[in-house]
């Protein structure tokens, strides 16, 4: 059976890995990151909060009183966690970081107040300057920081240098560029041209393509379901 490597935060990763295995894929699960939240900033009354990820959700868990602000995020995974922990005026983009910045310029207003953007130390997108270059107040917080592993755990060297490993799923830039990064420390390049890597989106394969793959596969959406689909064809 074929195994595939996911590297994503254990909370998103055990989900994933119950789809793989739907699909008769064997996941083999070694997060690279692991979050470290950062006492909240005083919290001003903003019009609304931005999110971008599930983590910048988690670091909110016990602020009730922001629940019934509009809360706008990129996709509808963050939006559906974000509704289950209790937000009831969700927005989401369901799509990149472009999507959201319009539809916040659709729905939201300079002259309400500002936009509290809650983020990781490492974001993509220009999302707080291109909303400032419309007029916004944008005030960012960094909420939390993605520590990352320093090496490969001595498991899944041996898993990929035996060649039990097929593909490798990447669903962000930074992760990419850290999965990348420990594989040429562990002098482990050439074992990729054997695999074949699942990108969530065309700025995950600009990384990826640092090294060579047998195959570089990129998802027609940048959604977990259009990457799982990736198994049903095969």
């Amino acid at each position: 059976m074929s195994r595939a490597l996911i590297i994503r935060q254990r909370e998103e990763a055990i989900p994933l890995a119950a789809s793989l295995r739907e699909k008769g894929v064997v996941p083999y699960i070694c997060p690279l990151f692991k979050p470290r939240f950062l006492s909240l900033p005083p919290l001003e009354n903003p019009q609304a909060l931005i999110v971008t990820s599930k983590n910048a959700l988690r670091s909110l868990r016990e602020c009730v009183n922001f629940h019934t602000l509009p809360l706008y995020t990129v996709g509808d995974k963050t939006a559906e966690f974000a509704r289950a922990l209790g937000f009831s005026n969700v927005l989401s983009a369901s799509g990149d970081s472009k999507d959201l910045c319009h539809l916040i310029l659709q729905k939201a207003s300079p002259s309400k107040g500002a936009l509290l953007y809650l983020s990781g130390d490492v974001v993509k997108g220009n999302i707080t300057e291109n909303l400032t270059a419309v007029g916004f107040t944008v005030k960012r917080h960094v909420v939390y920081i993605l520590e990352s592993r320093k090496d490969f755990p001595s498991s899944l060297k041996s898993a990929l240098t035996q060649g039990g490993i097929f593909y490798v799923l990447f669903f962000s830039p930074h992760t990419t560029t850290l999965f990348l990064h420990l594989l040429k420390k562990e002098k482990l390049e050439a074992i990729t041209e054997k695999m074949t890597s699942l990108c969530l989106s065309q700025d995950v394969v600009k990384e990826v393509l640092d090294v060579e793959w047998k195959e570089v596969w990129v998802s027609p959406h940048p959604t977990v379901e259009a990457m799982i689909d990736y198994f049903h064809a095969k």
